[in-house]
């Protein structure tokens, strides 16, 4: 049974008792007390127990059968020279090969062979060392000593090139006798590359370019009493708005006011986070380092395999094994918190975690019960399947960590009850805490369609984290700063100016430019237990921002016309109340916009754009100018002129769509740098095929895809960086723009 419902139907099956509803009810002035109870009954031990024994009767570990399995599919794959196959293939095997077998280190061996006829140089080096680390057979590493001559070669490094040599060298001759069969054949590849190798320049220092890698710094400098702040920001206290940021200096649009590590981070079990480290959120590429006891983890590296081991994942290994962490969300971010807050040094953020709100005495008692469930099925977890408790002293490793004794609960820890009580109690804690504080890191990615010749910038969820700092920016449905990501590091920029005394405002997710007021008062209200008074929330004229782009046309001023709760239509611009019924125009434009849809699926692209501008005439006569269906039909169209590679026509529909993307989303949005984007890749296309390169239509292209590109680095910058995979997209796209446009005087 899956965890979400079995806690439904555990839920279920106490609340039916008059006496369990009345006692838990009477025990929750705070999480200990909750703890005590729950661990204390029979029953949620009893069925809590049982289901954690069914996960682990199902668990799936490391399999040599399997590992060798994939691993002669590999080898196959390689033969036939699909050698990207055979890196997916030797990837899966080195993930199910154990740790103590020689399986481990050949599938990373044979992997580095498939990267270096791939042309990867570096990663081919990455796995040759990764395989030594693993021990591949001593007698055997020659062979990895040679490659790694042939790698440095290809890349220019003499130096490295003769230091793998030496190492080949040694090799031979400590196992001389293993190689009389094949000496021959050795040593005249070793004779070849140490001619090539002596032939070789000695190495140069490569020009500096610029290090998109290295962590940006905040404005002002760090602040010391505030954690990866600027120090053109404070944190304040108040007994109506509790810890929030202002800023105690004028901040200037762009500005950055956080870089943070996260205290943890857990990945999202999906496609979009299933390339990233599990330590460091950085991507690992082709060349990801399994952890050697499950076949769920990967690392970039083994020094974070190493790190996430000792820090973390020796607790949470056994619950991948048991399809544990993809069943129970948030839940799983507050062990690793717990587990990372037992083993870090770091005290000071350690108490800035603890002291993070928890909305405890604001959430519904079936709440309570269901997250005090989970810390109970967490803590029976970690007593049982790990060695938590018998390698850690509870007292050292947390108790003594805080700075004061709020979070302590008052235990004595005489007995093993007790200590479990105390961890559930800072489990709840942890989960109470990243329901109302935990981030979602996000990645920008680009999503090309070869089809439609254009590329969408697309924002992935891939993973949920803990910035305690970053935690005391107060809601806005109209925030003052935005949230990008650099691997695991939260990078917090100012989205406008923001004067000295002025309180800085995150949004913790509803937007007044991407809900209506109804939706975001009821999502912070649910999840975060306030109503929300900011301006989008009170201020008359953003009331029904976001119903004007679902508006339909007043018949008086061409406003925007909208059922204010459902009664009749009225005008948010005029006033006026018509009584007009579009009901059957609406119907018929879309069922043209549907016929459209199907003609492009069939390839017969100009029945496509008869029948789909049809509806766009429809749409215009009945809707709002800026309605998002006819937004959607633009851009549908210039899709499809783009298909047929008719260039202008594509542009001037496209371009259409710019100013009810930025009226709806604003002038800084990624909303509006994606459709620029989309604007300026069919520029570049028609700018490169064009043959007459004289006509005004030529020049006036080249003058405003400079344009867009300047206006879509800005955007990206702002919400981004130059970090950013997109924003080095834009700047190939000026590069190539910069060689059209030499021979013209613009």
């Amino acid at each position: 049974m899956q965890w979400q419902n079995f806690l439904e139907a555990l839920n279920r099956r106490l609340c039916v008792s008059p006496r369990f509803a009345s006692e838990v009810r009477a025990k929750m002035s705070n999480e200990n007390e909750l703890m005590t109870y729950l661990l204390n009954d029979q029953h949620v031990r009893f069925f809590v127990s049982l289901w954690l024994q069914k996960r682990n009767n199902s668990k799936e570990g490391k399999s040599l059968e399997k590992a060798k399995l994939i691993k002669t599919l590999g080898n196959k794959e390689f033969q036939g020279k699909n050698y990207l196959s055979s890196i997916h293939s030797y990837t899966k095997s080195a993930l199910y090969a154990p740790a103590d077998s020689e399986d481990l280190p050949v599938a990373i061996a044979n992997r580095s062979a498939a990267l270096y006829y791939l042309g990867k140089y570096e990663d081919c080096l990455k796995d040759i060392n990764l395989a030594i680390e693993l021990d591949y057979p001593e007698k055997l590493r020659f062979k990895l000593y040679l490659r790694a001559v042939e790698c440095h070669l290809k890349l220019g490094k003499k130096k490295l090139a003769e230091e793998s040599l030496q190492r080949v060298h040694e090799t031979i001759n400590k196992f001389d006798d293993s190689f009389n069969i094949r000496k021959a054949e050795i040593n005249q590849h070793i004779e070849q590359l140490t001619l090539e190798v002596s032939s070789m320049q000695n190495d140069e220092d490569e020009a500096a370019g610029a290090n998109f890698s290295i962590k940006p710094e905040p404005a002002f400098g760090l602040n010391p009493n505030f954690l990866s702040a600027s120090a053109g920001i404070d944190r304040k206290y108040s007994q109506d708005k509790g810890r929030y940021v202002v800023a105690n200096r004028d901040i200037k649009k762009g500005q950055i006011l956080f870089v943070e590590k996260p205290f943890a981070f857990v990945l999202l079990d999906h496609d979009k986070s299933n390339s990233l480290c599990e330590n460091c959120c950085r991507s690992y590429g082709d060349v990801p380092v399994p952890c050697t006891q499950c076949s769920d983890t990967f690392y970039c590296s083994v020094e974070c395999s190493k790190e996430g081991w000792s820090s973390f994942h020796r607790w949470e290994c056994a619950g991948c094994q048991m399809g544990l962490w993809q069943q129970i969300g948030i839940a799983h971010l507050a062990l690793k918190v717990l587990v990372i807050s037992t083993t870090t040094s770091d005290i000071i953020t350690f108490n800035e975690v603890q002291k993070l709100v928890t909305n405890f005495d604001k959430l519904s008692p079936s709440d309570l019960i269901i997250y005090g469930i989970t810390a109970t099925m967490l803590t029976l977890y970690l007593s049982k399947y790990t060695d938590y408790f018998k390698s850690n002293d509870i007292k050292q490793c947390l108790v003594d960590k805080f700075c004061d004794g709020t979070s302590n609960f008052d235990h004595e820890f005489l007995s093993d009850d007790d200590k479990r009580v105390y961890i559930s109690s800072l489990l709840l804690r942890h989960i109470l805490q990243l329901v109302s504080n935990g981030h979602a890191i996000t990645k920008l990615n680009t999503v090309a369609s070869e089809k439609d010749k254009v590329a969408t910038e697309q924002q992935d969820r891939v993973a949920t984290a803990i910035y305690p700092s970053a935690s005391m920016m107060n809601h806005s449905c109209d925030p003052s700063i935005i949230n990008s990501f650099m691997d695991q590091h939260l990078i917090v920029k100012a989205t406008k100016d923001i004067a000295a005394g002025e309180e800085v405002f995150h949004c913790y997710g509803p937007h007044f430019r991407r809900m209506s007021k109804d939706q975001r008062q009821e999502i912070l209200k649910n999840q975060y237990c306030f109503t929300c008074t900011c301006e989008p929330c009170t201020s008359p004229e953003l009331q029904f921002f976001v119903e004007r782009f679902r508006a339909k046309k007043c018949p008086e001023c061409s406003g925007a016309l909208y059922a204010i709760n459902s009664h009749s239509l009225h005008c948010l611009d005029c006033g006026a109340v018509p009584n007009v019924n579009y009901q059957a125009e609406l119907d018929e434009a879309q069922d043209f916009f549907d016929a459209g849809q199907v003609y492009i699926d069939l390839e017969r692209e100009k029945e496509a754009l008869d029948i789909l501008k049809i509806c766009l005439n429809k749409r215009r006569n009945v809707l709002y100018k800026y309605h998002e269906d006819i937004t959607v039909t633009l851009d549908l169209i210039g899709k499809v002129y783009a298909i047929m590679g008719r260039w202008l026509e594509s542009i001037s529909y496209l371009e259409h769509s710019l100013t009810a993307i930025e009226e709806r989303y604003g002038s800084s949005s990624i909303e509006l740098a994606n459709e620029l984007n989309k604007v300026t890749d069919v520029c570049i296309r028609y700018l490169q095929e064009e043959p007459n390169t004289t006509t005004k239509w030529y020049k006036n292209t080249l003058k405003k895809t400079r344009r867009y590109l300047d206006r879509a680095e800005e955007i990206m910058n702002l919400n981004y960086g130059p970090w950013n995979g997109s924003y080095e997209d834009i700047n190939d796209k000026k590069k190539t723009l910069s060689t059209l446009l030499k021979d013209f005087n613009i």
